[in-house]
């Protein structure tokens, strides 16, 4: 058996942990080759030295949660003032759709039906916003919709406008939309930045704060 072997027994030993052999084999190559026998007192110096170490662990407990709450609290004051923002756009778009339910659009003439229907998808989009902006969770859903409902908005007003159709003052009311969706996209990212427990700490507050404030 090589000296590799006794080692590792003596290194057991030190340990608490069984040797892998018999006591009296180790001791017996211990007492008849000095390399080993030197190598098992350094090892055991060693050990009581480390064991005898009662230097302090420092406590790093305070900066690994700083490092991650700190910029967790970040994204909860932006995601704040982001459904704050988005909550008011909400309400500016449910303005813009009122006055097509009487027939009377803005900067555009229009049948009678298709002022209902502008003036219901008008409200719905703006419902949808105060939604999203008491359930943050939401935005994801509403993105699709609504980036699509402004790709083909956006083709059909130029050709409108340029053609006389519909006026600037009515185009300047899409960009109200326009804002709302800027406001989801920046809306779900934050969300996406929060870790599950924050989100769903952050969405209980602010639903009852929004409650408290209406």
């Amino acid at each position: 058996m090589t000296c590799a072997r006794y080692r590792e027994a003596v290194s057991a030993r030190l340990d608490g942990e069984p040797l892998g052999l018999s006591a009296a084999a180790l001791d017996g190559h211990l007492a008849t080759c000095p390399d080993c026998a030197a190598w098992a007192e350094a090892a055991a110096a060693v050990t009581r030295r480390a064991r005898m170490d009662v230097r302090p662990v420092p406590d790093l407990s305070e900066e690994i949660v700083a490092d991650i709450a700190l910029p967790t609290r970040r994204v909860l004051r932006r995601r704040q003032w982001l459904r704050i923002a988005l909550g008011v756009v909400g309400l500016v778009q449910l303005g813009v759709g009122l006055p097509a339910i009487t027939g009377h659009a803005i900067g555009m003439a229009m049948s009678t039906h298709g002022a209902h229907e502008a003036a219901a998808w008008n409200l719905a989009i703006g419902a949808a916003f105060v939604a999203v902006a008491s359930v943050p969770r939401r935005a994801a859903g509403l993105i699709p919709l609504l980036g699509t409902f402004l790709v083909v908005l956006g083709v059909l007003s130029v050709r409108d406008f340029a053609s006389g159709t519909v006026g600037a003052d009515r185009l300047l009311t899409h960009c109200v939309a326009l804002l709302g969706l800027l406001l989801l996209v920046a809306l779900d990212r934050a969300e996406r930045a929060l870790p599950p427990p924050w989100r769903a700490a952050a969405d209980d507050e602010g639903s009852a704060r929004m409650r408290s404030v209406a």
